[in-house]
């Protein structure tokens, strides 16, 4: 009957790698060409007028007249944009946006990622300690939804409880000795 399995094959390894493909790759709201052009974070300091895509968790939100200022701790980028959630940061910096930002909205502990243009850094505090922030005017961003904390629990798979009967609900009330 000539039935050849060539053409499904192909067909299911097309659809994987276009999945795969998606998977992996940044949000409209963060694409630029070249790839290859981007700063990343710890040398932007001497690059001023170079374009960037930086994330992070907020830390500050400072609403100015024309502009909102809001303090990021850096989190490396997964190649899909999203930050990296990991104990490891390369330090802050500060992403400057136009406009008003609501402040309930970019909440303290939010994830963020930015893509614009490095300005010069500037100095500045974390409490009283002195800090030098790399600077972002952003022309993009994307604000990424709250990380939900998942309970997990374990369960022992010794534990013995003589009240415990798996077959209680198939049991009879006919079966019973009387």
């Amino acid at each position: 009957m000539g039935y050849s399995s060539k053409p499904w094959s192909r067909l299911l390894l097309g659809a994987a790698t276009l999945l795969l493909a998606a998977c992996g790759t940044v949000p409209r709201e963060l694409a630029y060409e070249p790839e290859s052009a981007l700063v990343p974070f710890k040398p932007a300091l001497e690059q001023s007028g170079a374009m960037a895509r930086w994330s992070g968790v907020i830390a500050e939100v400072r609403n100015e007249p024309s502009r909102s200022v809001l303090e990021v701790v850096e989190l490396p980028l997964k190649s899909n944009g999203v930050p990296q959630q990991t104990e490891q940061s390369a330090g802050r910096f500060l992403a400057i946006m136009p406009g008003f930002v609501d402040p309930t909205l970019y909440a303290k502990g939010r994830s963020l990622s930015v893509l614009g243009k490095v300005a010069a850094p500037v100095d500045g505090k974390i409490g009283e300690h002195p800090y030098r922030f790399a600077v972002l005017e952003v022309d993009k961003s994307k604000l990424w939804p709250p990380v939900k904390e998942v309970e997990v629990r374990y369960v022992d798979p010794f534990f013995y409880d003589p009240f415990y009967d798996p077959f209680w609900p198939r049991r009879s009330i006919h079966a019973l000795p009387r």
